[in-house]
């Protein structure tokens, strides 16, 4: 079986599936030290901050420095705008292109075997039997994946994106978006079959660990821990999965290059939060601004 895929997918994308429209409110201060960086040139200052997109409720999403590069920026980007009707477009947009195609339900994904574990699964998480039938693999995997981070305690009102939005929309800040919730959506939904199935067929074996798993990254997030995040995030990605790594990462990053290097022809100054796996590693953001000849540095 395929190791850690469904973390992989997990820390790329906005679980955007299970967001609601409610800001989340202001959390507790705590001592973290997430990863941001400050990318400059002779007139202009982005700041590009590596998120994780769920969070324990009432968990903090950054500390004073954080707050001040945002209160220094006219535009925040994040990877999706976050408001009600973006929320509303991606529940139709997963039913639309998650939905299972007529004769193929999801028990013809699986094993008999594997059927049961699913049903064993589905029953400890509270899901009438048959709920996930009707659902393309992609779908049931998300949905197997954020239901017992649910349970557990964490919440995408909390993910640090969603509480970035709100602090940024609070203070009057222009908004901008690198892609839009089809595209996400279509990322999973453009899934080969075989990586669908070992996705779902993950999901089920995983659901009880996946909460220990995403505090490990979590931790790591807080601590601003560069190294563990890349390895456990972006590196087994890109050596077990290169044909999903260059389409999370390398496929995204490059394209939201373009963007960014453009904003950067212009001046005055930026903030740029997008998941943490996107800005670090070899074919992350801050290398290939490196690589273009911008000053960039860690900021402390």
């Amino acid at each position: 079986m395929m190791k850690h895929l469904v973390r992989s997918l997990a820390a790329a994308f906005a679980f955007a599936l299970v967001g609601c429209a409610q800001a989340p409110a202001e959390a507790e201060q705590g001592a973290i030290a997430p990863l941001l960086y400050a990318v400059r040139d002779q007139d202009s200052t982005m700041y590009l901050y590596g998120t994780v997109h769920v969070r324990p409720r009432g968990a903090d999403w950054g500390n004073a420095r954080v707050r001040a590069a945002i209160d220094e920026s006219g535009e925040v980007w994040t990877e999706l705008l976050m408001n009600p009707e973006a929320d509303q477009q991606i529940q139709i947009l997963a039913q639309r292109l998650g939905t299972a195609e007529p004769g193929h339900p999801l028990s013809s994904w699986l094993t008999p075997e594997e059927n049961a574990s699913l049903n064993a699964v589905t029953a400890r998480l509270g899901f009438p039997q048959g709920a996930l039938e009707g659902y393309k693999p992609w779908l049931a995997a998300l949905t197997l994946t954020v239901a017992p981070l649910v349970r557990a305690g964490y919440d995408s009102d909390s993910g640090v994106d969603r509480s970035i939005d709100a602090y940024s929309d609070a203070a009057g800040k222009s908004m901008r978006a690198l892609e839009t919730a089809e595209q996400q959506l279509t990322f999973f939904a453009n899934l080969g079959p075989d990586i669908q199935r070992e996705m779902l067929r993950e999901a089920i074996a995983e659901s009880e660990d996946l909460p220990a798993m995403l505090g490990e990254m979590s931790t790591a997030w807080e601590h601003g821990d560069e190294e563990a995040l890349s390895q456990a995030v972006v590196e087994e990605t890109r050596t077990e999965y290169p044909e999903l790594y260059q389409m999370l990462f390398l496929d995204r990053n490059n394209a939201w290059m373009t963007a960014l290097t453009h904003e950067m022809e212009g001046s005055g100054v930026d903030f740029v939060a997008v998941g943490a796996g996107h800005i670090i590693g070899r074919d992350g953001l801050v290398a290939q601004f490196r690589a273009r000849g911008y000053r960039v540095e860690r900021v402390r």
